[in-house]
């Protein structure tokens, strides 16, 4: 399918990214430009630990290396920030983000090529930045200087710089031809991504304050007499946001000004969390599935125990899918070891198998 649209990116990266449309709409929307060399500005992401920004970048990574139309497109990273922040180099050549894109562009290239497709290579770049929260300009009341100099160096990437950079490749029989080619930084897409603990306590506390607590959306839910119904405050940390806030949390305004989109992920609904727990190829219920099959015993889950699973674990939700994991594995607690020895191991048509219900779920709260 070629890409004629946002729409048609938006249908590829849906197929590995759960319950987060609005982000991947506009994440579409920036990597569609990107592809269409039209100048774009960068994304930064905001969500809770589990809700994906590591999933979105690995989705990316894969749309652009199954697709041959977009091999220039290929040379994808990703790093934590404290990388960066770390970094001891004086100047742009030496910088750990260009030097990782430069051996990866040198392993795709595998020797052959030439310098404008190592140029294309390294232009049309995307370097994914983890954790960019942690090197705040701010903690606390004092000024984080390893931070302010992070941020610096990286404003200095994302607004564009020529830089020379080495380009090796095969010659003759066994031999190595050294070049350089000028690379335009400002064509490679930084999507930084990070949790921001304290940012939603932070506008919450903004926003229900004063003059802004009738801005609160609220909803009725079902109170623990059945017969009685509760007025409860809906907050979500996309809808009130600003740019101000980030500031005052510590991204210092001339970085963030390099960002066209601020794209806050939604907390996992447990429809979400459902899907992420059967649904990929490498979720966690089927990678379960292929260690008791190889023990001789079929794990089945019910419908009942997957929702209540997918409840208990977004009670969690700062944890997002990482959540599934932790109480999966109080039910298995045991199991794993010894399924054959499991109270809980059936004969259905003459195969073991072992089946997950509801009261297995309930029975660890």
């Amino acid at each position: 399918m070629k890409l004629n649209s946002p729409t048609d990116l938006y249908a590829r990266l849906a197929e590995g990214v759960i319950d987060q449309r609005t982000a991947l709409e506009q994440i579409s929307v920036s990597l569609f430009k990107h592809i269409r060399r039209i100048r774009v500005g960068n994304i930064l992401l905001i969500g809770n630990s589990g809700t994906g920004k590591t999933t979105i970048m690995r989705t990316i990574e894969k749309v652009f290396s199954e697709d041959p139309d977009l091999s220039r497109y290929t040379n994808t990273i990703r790093l934590n920030a404290n990388i960066v922040a770390d970094d001891d180099s004086l100047d742009l050549e030496g910088s750990v983000i260009l030097e990782r894109l430069r051996q990866n562009a040198l392993r795709i290239l595998a020797g052959k090529g030439d310098a404008q497709r190592f140029r294309d290579l390294m232009e049309n770049g995307v370097v994914f930045l983890d954790e960019v929260d942690k090197i705040r300009a701010v903690i606390g009341d004092k000024a984080n200087t390893r931070g302010i100099l992070a941020q610096e160096a990286l404003l200095t990437l994302i607004e564009g710089e020529r830089v020379r950079m080495s380009f090796t490749r095969k010659k003759g029989e066994g031999g190595l031809e050294q070049s350089f080619v000028h690379i335009d930084t400002s064509r490679i897409l930084f999507i930084c991504g990070g949790a921001f603990e304290g940012l939603y306590d932070m506008v919450y506390h903004r926003v229900a304050s004063g003059e802004h607590k009738d801005k609160l959306s609220r909803e009725y839910v079902v109170g623990d007499n059945q017969d009685s119904l509760e007025e409860k405050e809906h907050f979500t940390l996309g809808d009130y946001v600003r740019y101000e806030d980030i500031f005052a949390y510590g991204m210092t305004p001339q970085f963030l000004g390099r960002f066209d989109e601020v794209i806050v992920l939604n907390d996992l609904t447990a429809t979400g969390l459902m899907r992420i727990f059967v649904e990929p190829k490498d979720s966690m219920f089927r990678e379960a599935k292929r260690y008791f099959r190889s023990l001789g015993v079929d794990l089945q889950i019910t419908r009942d125990a997957l929702k209540a699973l997918a409840e208990a674990a977004q009670e969690n939700h700062r944890l997002g899918a990482r959540a599934l994991r932790m109480v999966f594995k109080r039910i298995l607690r045991g199991i794993e070891f010894d399924p054959h020895g499991s109270y809980m191991l059936q004969e259905q048509e003459g195969q073991k198998a072992l089946v997950i219900t509801r009261d297995m779920v309930r029975n660890l709260s």
